[in-house]
């Protein structure tokens, strides 16, 4: 049995003086004398919405600590992951992860494929962040419920995977780039845990032999 849930309104108010007529667009509605103007979100900005809480609520279950990256959206990062505890030379291995939800995920070959824009790709491929960063992507039903009741809990719906972008080359194209997402790189407590301790723990960088007592 599924459980009906409408969509939530997000939406902003924006209150101007009932004498400021000349900032009057189609849409406007009047409360007590003020002109109170409301943006409503899409079904784009829901659906990230929940791709983000789709992540979170399976990190919790994981028992792995999680939360937004920033106060502020400007680093192309949604959500930040923990994993407690000493591992591999590492305490509490971190990734901050940029979260993509789409009802058009295609697989094919073991990997599943999304259309990535090309300024979050040239973010994540970076290779010199001090919190690395890496991609998830949630497919989701088109039509159907995301929040289904079944008898031992409440099932949240939804399949995807994550990958890494670091060190890949620019791309050519203008528009999107083709991910592709191997499907072994699962979200689920074996999956995550390998997410966090590959791209989370310390890793060594190269430094050239030398003599500092020999440098003049």
């Amino acid at each position: 049995m599924s459980v009906q849930c409408p969509h939530a309104l997000l939406s902003y108010e924006r209150v101007f003086d009932r004498w400021s007529t000349r900032n009057l667009w189609a849409g406007q509605s009047t409360l007590l004398g003020k002109v109170v103007y409301v943006a409503q979100a899409g079904d784009n900005s829901l659906q990230g919405d929940f791709g983000e809480a789709w992540l979170e609520a399976v990190a919790a279950g994981c028992g792995l600590l999680h939360g937004p990256s920033t106060t502020l959206d400007r680093q192309k990062t949604d959500v930040h992951l923990v994993l407690e505890g000493l591992w591999h030379g590492t305490y509490n291995p971190a990734v901050n992860v940029q979260v993509k939800t789409t009802v058009a995920l295609r697989e094919q070959n073991g990997y599943f494929a999304y259309d990535l824009n090309i300024a979050t790709y040239d973010v994540l491929r970076r290779d010199n962040e001090s919190v690395r960063r890496v991609l998830v992507v949630i497919g989701l039903p088109k039509d159907e419920e995301r929040v289904i009741l079944h008898a031992d809990g409440t099932l949240l719906v939804g399949r995807g995977a994550w990958v890494s972008l670091e060190g890949q080359s620019a791309s050519g194209n203008t528009d999107t780039q083709v991910i592709r997402l191997p499907v072994t790189n699962t979200l689920d407590r074996s999956g995550l845990e390998r997410m966090l301790t590959t791209y989370g723990v310390r890793s060594s960088t190269p430094v050239p032999d030398m003599d500092a007592w020999r440098q003049s």
